[in-house]
């Protein structure tokens, strides 16, 4: 995921956590609000208590790379996204991680509903 797509400082975290708004799954978190540029910028939170460093940089790799997937259909919302991950999320097969970031997202209203033909 491109560098203009990221979400990095601090005060645009805070900002999400405390105007937007948030949808939850067993695994993931994901906080979304407007936002003044004119495109998508997402930002992972993962806390220590998910695991050691190597299990909290695949984590951000893997969302990092289930938002590049669906970037054509984010890229023009203006919005910021944070995804908060929980313990359970550090076992998680990439397929299960994706299925629930998707979840959040027609949650959110930010993706399409998926008609009955796309997966089983």
């Amino acid at each position: 995921m491109q560098s203009e797509h990221r979400l990095k400082d601090s005060r645009d975290f805070r900002r999400v956590f405390r105007r937007g708004k948030s949808f939850a799954s067993g695994r993931l978190v994901l906080y979304y609000c407007d936002n003044r540029e004119a495109r998508l910028r997402v930002g992972f939170s993962i806390s220590r208590k998910v695991g050691k460093a190597v299990v909290r940089n695949r984590l951000k790799r893997v969302l990092r790379a289930i938002f590049q997937r669906h970037l054509d259909e984010l890229r023009d919302k203006p919005v910021d996204v944070v995804v908060v991950c929980r313990a359970s999320a550090a076992d998680a097969p990439f397929q299960d991680l994706e299925r629930e970031v998707e979840k959040l997202l027609t949650k959110a209203k930010l993706l399409p509903q998926p008609t009955g033909d796309e997966r089983p």
